[in-house]
């Protein structure tokens, strides 16, 4: 696993993803913000606080150990052996690597087994009744709806990473409301691009506290664009190029404000959720070639996406087994080409192609050996599942709730879509 974040993230240079480098140069400040930079290719990303990304990861790893029982919870070694039982019947495992002794647990306890399962049913519903619906249910069960919440959210995550690996992987930020003016979650999204599944969800609210480097404050971001449905897919990624130039640091984006009540917890700078993101879908065997083919990971344009999905698949791009692609726009049939241009600050080449009913879409090959038709990239995977979390939202009222609440219920609304995906097929 990754430990250090502050690496070439050029898809062309060897240092890719490589820690500590001869060949880098740290604590500079070339564009005004604090950044490293590698000799050998020129490129220098803004350098990222390594404590803060340890301390989410280390929170998603205890947690894919506990309710899956992968790996060790400490040190995240896939090598352990078995012996016993604990009090509760529990098969006893023993990490062959660190010594640390655990058990799988049931992410539901019999305590709230009841609650969780009305909160479940009260989610289920495509119209909530007026006497009965999850706002009352909270009001009338206080501390209980949040413990019950939280043991639903490992529930759904736990049923989220059972989904087989997926080879070509979407993945896209959105955000979401809570109580509060201008409040909101930056959320990012993964789905198997071939069942439409979501594999992963995250949101930038953590329960730790993250030291100011790692949190995220409103920002200096750049001028919202205007676009409409005239707008072409290519202006519209060109417009994007320029607007990342126009940020006060490559990897800072606005969403408003937040404010946390809750003490011990934070919100993380987005592109450190990003990283975990990414960490975790590698950790779980996603986006990975198998049998000869080769991984795809299609990125909604976010220059920090890249960054993130890069490093975290370093090695998966060197040995040219993971093709990553920008997707601007969204086509419905056959495509044919329409334009090529080289974009922006890093020159990206982006072909921009057009379907029978005249709709546009974009697409740069930033790495890697690219075996996808012009049809078969999409994100319209991610932005199915999206239309799912926002009418969802909408539907039960969960902007009112807190920060946590909508956190540990986001999951939730993700596995129910892919229940619902199932059950369509």
């Amino acid at each position: 696993m990754l430990r250090d974040l502050n690496v070439c993230k050029s898809g062309h240079c060897s240092n890719l993803g490589e820690p500590g480098a001869p060949d880098y140069e740290y604590h500079i400040r070339p564009l005004g913000f604090l950044a490293m930079r590698c000799d050998k290719c020129a490129a220098t990303p803004p350098m990222l606080d390594n404590e803060s990304y340890l301390k989410i990861w280390h929170s998603w790893q205890q947690k894919v150990a506990l309710y899956s029982g992968r790996c060790c919870p400490d040190c995240g070694s896939r090598h352990f052996k078995c012996f016993g039982r604990s009090a509760v019947q529990k098969p006893r495992r023993q990490c062959k690597a660190c010594g640390r002794t655990f058990s799988v647990r049931d992410p539901v306890t019999q305590a709230q087994r009841n609650n969780v399962e009305h909160i479940m049913r009260l989610m289920k519903k495509a119209k909530p009744d007026d006497g009965d619906n999850i706002l009352m249910y909270a009001a009338e069960k206080g501390v209980h709806f949040d413990r019950a919440t939280a043991q639903i959210q490992r529930l759904s995550l736990q049923m989220l990473w059972q989904c087989p690996p997926a080879q070509r992987i979407a993945s896209v930020s959105f955000i979401v409301p809570y109580r509060g003016e201008n409040n909101a979650l930056w959320c990012l999204i993964s789905t198997n691009m071939d069942t439409g599944e979501v594999i992963h969800i995250s949101t930038t609210l953590v329960e730790l506290e993250l030291s100011a480097e790692g949190r995220y404050q409103s920002c200096q971001d750049a001028p919202s664009t205007n676009w409409d449905h005239t707008t072409s897919a290519m202006r519209m990624a060109e417009d994007q190029e320029a607007r990342f130039l126009a940020r006060g640091q490559f990897d800072r984006c606005d969403f408003g404000l937040v404010k946390v009540a809750k003490k011990g917890t934070s919100h993380a700078l987005p592109v450190l959720t990003a990283h975990a993101h990414f960490a975790l879908l590698r950790y779980l065997g996603h986006g990975i070639g198998q049998d000869g083919e080769v991984g795809s990971h299609c990125l909604q344009h976010e220059v920090f996406l890249r960054g993130a999905c890069i490093t975290q698949y370093a090695h998966c791009v060197k040995r040219d087994n993971m093709a990553l692609l920008y997707v601007v726009g969204e086509t419905k049939s056959q495509c044919t080409h329409h334009s090529t241009r080289k974009l922006g600050w890093w020159q990206n080449l982006w072909h921009s192609v057009t379907d029978t009913q005249g709709n546009q879409k974009a697409y740069s090959v930033l790495c890697g050996n690219n075996r996808l038709d012009a049809e078969q990239i999409s994100l319209s995977t991610c932005f199915a599942a999206i239309r799912y979390i926002e009418d969802q939202i909408a539907c039960h009222h969960l902007g009112e709730f807190t920060p946590t609440r909508v956190n540990h219920l986001m999951a939730l609304i993700a596995q129910n879509f892919n229940q619902d995906l199932r059950f369509e097929d």
